[in-house]
């Protein structure tokens, strides 16, 4: 091995540069577009501080995950590697005890950790989400017109005598899915939470006698682009100076309730928009807690009817973790806490939805 000249300290030069070269129709690979970009700076350093994290304390278990990373039939099978890979790099930097693929009695479905910080133990299976499978395929074709056009371009220079051509092309991809206009009720904010929602829905890993937390991994630029605004761990913000409001979707993906008011712009007009179904934290009471894990933030947001709630020393070291927001967060310091929090959350969204559509402009007026 050599780390100084193997990325992330296990793929060789040689065997990025495969990669490179075997992308299909110039599509991304998320292990290239760390190592072979000068963007994405953030997730780079994130993943690159997390391997070296690990090749101090558990070299094997990186190399174990070296094929994943550079499996080039599926590229989800890299970005969950290398959440796992950050997600393990952060919990190291919390100073807990860490015991691998722990076995759950009942289940085929190993989770990645068994985390305990001196006062039990704690189950954290990580998730790194993928780009919704239509948006996906949108952008395959995308790729594939842009290809064929670029052939014909190449093709059309050399009969001119020019040399060097460049083709480009833009297209629209909402990472979460796009709304379906023709179901009522359906939007950008609530496609979103609903596929938050959904995320390991199955409950598979979890040990009934043990808290378990949901590490989402949100940081595969390939997915996520520029990243996820840190406006979304709010129930509600303001987006501009002109009096722009929104909801965020990733605090009510887990703490909304069904048909709880939330607020969208349409123009220059408030919108009221109703939640479709229960959150994650109403229908799944065995999720003790969710970390999100975006770049330049980690997140946790524990459940107000948890199961089996976290224990205080594994709340407590999770400040330790990388980029982690106490501001963001919504910690059940004292029993209750939480469940009075995101209540008044849900009020303060409701009320200001009441409030707000009222102003708009007549439209007989």
């Amino acid at each position: 091995m050599r780390p100084s000249e193997d990325y992330l300290g296990i793929v060789t030069p040689e065997e990025i540069e495969r990669l490179y070269q075997s992308r299909s129709l110039g599509a991304g690979h998320p292990l290239i577009a760390l190592a072979k970009s000068e963007a994405h700076q953030e997730v780079k350093t994130n993943t690159e501080r997390a391997a070296r994290g690990i090749l101090r304390t558990n070299p094997d278990w990186l190399s174990k995950v070296k094929a994943r990373l550079i499996d080039t039939s599926d590229p989800s099978n890299a970005s969950s590697a290398l959440g796992e890979i950050r997600a393990y790099g952060a919990l190291l930097e919390t100073g807990m005890a860490i015991r691998m693929n722990p076995y759950v009695p009942g289940k085929n479905v190993i989770p990645e950790f068994e985390v305990d910080g001196g006062d039990g133990a704690t189950i954290v299976e990580v998730h790194s989400r993928q780009l919704d499978r239509a948006q996906a395929k949108a952008l395959e074709k995308h790729r594939a017109h842009l290809h064929a056009e670029h052939k014909i371009a190449v093709e059309e220079a050399k009969r001119d005598g020019k040399v060097g051509v460049v083709t480009s092309s833009t297209i629209g991809v909402v990472p979460l899915g796009a709304p379906d206009r023709s179901k009522a009720g359906d939007s950008v904010l609530t496609n979103a939470i609903s596929r938050i929602c959904g995320i390991k829905n199955d409950d598979k890993q979890i040990d009934p006698a043990k808290p378990f937390v949901l590490w989402l991994d949100l940081q595969d630029p390939l997915v996520w682009g520029a990243g996820l605004s840190e406006q979304q761990f709010a129930p509600i913000y303001t987006e501009s100076r002109d009096g722009r409001v929104g909801t965020g979707a990733l605090w009510f993906a887990l703490y909304g309730r069904k048909s709880d008011p939330m607020i969208e712009m349409f123009g220059l007009d408030y919108r009221q928009t109703a939640m479709l179904h229960e959150g994650r934290f109403a229908l799944s009471p065995k999720i003790s807690a969710v970390v999100y894990s975006l770049p330049d933030a980690t997140v946790l947001m524990e459940s107000p009817s948890a199961a089996m709630p976290l224990p205080a020393r594994f709340r407590g070291s999770l400040l330790k973790a990388p980029s982690f927001r106490l501001d963001f967060s919504l910690c059940d310091w004292k029993p209750g806490l939480v469940r009075s929090q995101s209540d008044l959350g849900r009020e303060l969204v409701a009320r200001a939805a009441q409030a707000l559509t009222a102003l708009n402009p007549r439209s007989d007026g």
